[in-house]
């Protein structure tokens, strides 16, 4: 019996052909750490959809099921519009920053129909501004939200007849910004590049003594936080260079700490 299986994570920040296939080998290799332990079961890469940017694959073999659920909660898969229910939490990444002034959309996986869930700018408000009549550019710009920035969403409201879905974040986002200010840590956001070419380049410009820790949200999608006096605009300029067509972001506690309470 045969699983097929379309994962969460987007491909993008590809400049060549070649580039492309060493993307997919180490997506080959990150799968295989993500899920060994099943030698009865194989993995196969079919194709990366270019529609979507999207990995398919195909699960073989007796562990199927238990195997898919551990993707599942690990990597993460796409779902059916049909499937979302309120209160659930779902991984995703912001698209089109600052496109529009009433919210902020994130991409979770949604299709048929294809649907990002809208964290509107009244609970924004609330959830990051103490309920400040803040602007959506001002949000924007303090918390320095860029394409592919990685949030957990909580599913609040679905019209299926509008083909709408409205969430607000989750906790597990939120802990991350009331960390970086009760503890006043810096930190960035890399998209584009693998945790190990983030780690890398870090380490070859010196800062490994400064990292707290590297978290992947996504195949291509880290948040790295830094030890208290660091300098998160710093580590980019050096940084910056050796990761090509990435988008980075600074997460600062002295900006961020005025509002978000």
């Amino acid at each position: 019996m045969v699983k097929r299986i379309v994962l969460l994570d987007k491909f993008y920040n590809i400049a060549s052909a070649k580039q492309k296939e060493d993307l997919i080998e180490r997506y080959r290799k990150y799968l295989f750490e993500k899920t060994k332990g099943f030698p009865h079961t194989k993995i196969e890469i079919k194709k990366l959809r270019e529609f979507d940017k999207r990995i398919e694959i195909l699960l073989k073999g007796p562990e199927e099921v238990f195997l898919s659920n551990i993707i599942k909660k690990e990597i993460g898969i796409i779902c059916e519009f049909m499937e979302v229910k309120v209160n659930q939490i779902l991984k995703g990444t912001m698209i089109e920053v600052g496109k529009v002034g009433f919210g902020i959309f994130v991409d979770c996986g949604i299709l048929n129909p294809p649907t990002d869930v809208l964290i509107n700018l009244h609970t924004l408000r609330n959830q990051l501004c103490g309920g400040k009549e803040t602007s959506l550019k001002e949000i924007v710009h303090t918390f320095e939200f860029i394409d592919h920035f990685p949030v957990y969403v909580k599913i609040l409201e679905i019209s299926a007849e509008k083909g709408e879905i409205r969430g607000e974040l989750d906790h597990k986002s939120l802990n991350m910004f009331k960390k970086v200010v009760d503890e006043n840590l810096e930190g960035i956001f890399v998209g584009g590049a693998t945790k190990s070419q983030v780690k890398k380049a870090i380490i070859y410009k010196g800062h490994l003594r400064d990292i707290i820790t590297i978290k992947r949200y996504g195949f291509l999608e880290n948040i790295v936080l830094f030890k208290e006096d660091t300098d998160a605009p710093g580590i980019i300029s050096h940084i910056g260079k050796y990761l090509r067509g990435c988008k980075i972001s600074a997460i600062r506690s002295q900006r961020i700490s005025p509002l978000f309470k």
